[in-house]
Parts: C-alpha cells; structure tokens; sequence
C-alpha cells in the first residue's frame, strides 16, 4: 500500500520532467548501466540506505522515499557514503538557514512574481555531455531582493533534486541588466549559504559557470565565490564580454531563441516551469517538506558540512579581499 501510494505521487511529481528537462525513463535506465547497477542491485541499495536512515536518533522517521534516494545515488555517483551524508544535510540544513529552506509557497505572491519575472531559465535540452544549462538573466532592471530570489533558486534545484537525470552543471550568468544595488545584496553570507546547497545538499557536478556583460562591481562576488568553491571549480569560473564570446560553446539546437538558438523562448520556458512549481503537487510537497526537520540535540554523527559552520551553527565568516 505504501510503495502504492509513493509511485502515485512520484508520477505527480514528475508528470512535467519530459516537458520540462527531456528526461524519460531511459535516462535513468541509462545512469544504472553507467554504474553497472542492476535493477535488483539498486533495490538491495535502497533498502539498506532506508534501513539506515530509520537508525538514525535525529532524522524524522519515515520520511525518505525510494524515488528520492535513487536520485541522490544517480547525482552522487552511487556513493553510498556520500548519499547518506546528503540525505542528512538536506534535512538538517532547514535548521542552518531556514530562511530559504523553509516557508516554500510557490504560490505566495513573491514567489509567484519570481516564478513569472523567470531570474532562472533551466533549458529543457542537455549538452551533449549530458550537462543541465541554466541561464541567470534580469529581462529588464528591477530593484529585487537578492534573498527572495536566492529561495527561488533552492526551490528549483529541489524540483531537480527530484525530477532531473544530468552528469554536470553549466550556469550562465548573464548581467547585463544588474545594477550595483541589485549586487551589493549578494552577500558573502548569503552566497556561501547557495554555495552549501549546492554542494552538500544537491551535489552537483559543476563543469562551467559563465559571467556575460560582466560590470566592474561584480568582481568582489566572483572573488567571494573563488574562496568558497573548491579549489577545482573555482577554476571553472570564466568571465565573457558579450554572448557572442559563449555562444560557441553551447549548440544553437538547445539554446533559446533570445540567445541565438533554435528553442522555445525564454519566457515559454519560464512559463512552463511556473505552471508545474505552482501545480498542486509541488505545492503540497513544498508544505510536507516543511515538516520534515531533524532533531539535532539527537544527533550522533557528524557531518563534513559542518566544517562550513562556526559556533552554534552560524556560517564561517569569511575574509575577503
């Protein structure tokens, strides 16, 4: 009954992934075949992962589903040490900056005008290396607030935590319409907790971030960002004076057509995502998450995350030049 009601809600779920990101069954059909993971292998992986999670003095009981886990395994390689301790950051994180993590309404009316202004343009086809673009763009200048659309960010990357199969991350940041008020809000703060998100909680494999129309004042950000990244992802970091510069790097057949390609629009794709983020589903999923915190005067384990964290769980302050 219960494995009934799971795939039922799974189907809900990710009713839109085809729309959306392109991913079909054989996508993750094909991540099993990678890793030389039988079908009855990942069951015995599952299992013995749920068996642990339920060990655990601190995690709420009974709130991991197989469907999740087997995302963690495909975006963590099938690391099985590494998945648990992304299991555990992703719910002990709602205690570390509740501010973003917790409250997800899509429908409340700031999300809802993020959802529409579409900061974020995830675009439905991969590279051919299989790696997900997204595109940060502002249509026009806007006088935001950087934490509002920070939330946004995370809500999106949870909806892709849970519905997308790709093997990299390519971020393109395109800043032509940002302002010095809308970048003094991107603290080092509020950057290092994205950047916690990122890499304890989602995991992603991050293989390009891409700066375009780059103004002076950004440099303090991609400085901040440099002594927050690993060292090999750091390296990643490119800066471009204009799209022309970037667009031999990604095919035309999977860019939008503002970007010289031959896809749906940026605001086509912006739209699609609000009607799915919005459907009753994810709604209810936002909610339920809310309830799932951890206990942490239970916890036992310690996590490598926490080396991000100063006393009392505050973020490591950080010395930037």
């Amino acid at each position: 009954m219960i494995e009934s009601l799971e795939k039922e809600r799974n189907a809900k779920l990710s009713q839109d992934a085809l729309k959306l990101l392109n991913v079909t069954e054989n996508d993750r059909l094909d991540v099993l075949k990678r890793y030389n993971v039988s079908p009855k292998g990942l069951q015995d992986i599952i299992y013995s992962i749920q068996e642990w999670y339920e060990k655990q003095p601190h995690l709420p009981k009974g709130k991991l589903d197989s469907h999740m886990i087997f995302q963690h395994l495909m975006l963590k390689g099938f690391s099985i040490e590494e998945v648990k301790d992304k299991i555990d950051n992703c719910v002990s994180g709602k205690r570390k900056m509740p501010e973003l993590l917790l409250n997800r309404d899509p429908l409340d009316p700031i999300m809802n005008e993020c959802l529409k202004f579409g900061y974020f343009v995830i675009l439905p086809k991969k590279t051919p290396r299989s790696h997900r673009v997204t595109i940060f763009r502002i249509k026009q200048p806007i006088d935001l607030v950087a934490s509002d659309v920070a939330k946004m960010a995370l809500m999106l990357l949870s909806y892709r935590m849970y519905t997308d199969s790709s093997l990299g991350e390519q971020w393109i940041f395109d800043l032509t319409n940002v302002s010095f008020h809308n970048s003094v809000q991107m603290t080092p703060a509020l950057l290092t907790k994205l950047v916690y998100f990122i890499r304890f909680c989602y995991g992603a494999k991050i293989k390009g971030i891409h700066f375009v129309n780059m103004p002076s004042f950004i440099i303090p950000i991609i400085n901040v960002l440099k002594k927050i990244l690993k060292p090999k992802v750091a390296k990643r970091i490119y800066v471009y004076s204009d799209f022309n510069e970037l667009g031999g790097l990604f095919s035309k057949s999977i860019l939008p057509k503002e970007y010289g390609g031959d896809e749906i629009t940026c605001d086509e794709i912006t739209e699609n995502w609000r009607k799915s983020v919005q459907s009753d589903a994810w709604v209810e999923y936002f909610a339920e998450q809310d309830k799932v915190m951890s206990d942490e005067a239970l916890r036992t384990r310690h996590l490598n995350s926490d080396d991000f964290f100063g006393l009392e769980g505050s973020f490591r302050k950080l010395e930037v030049d």
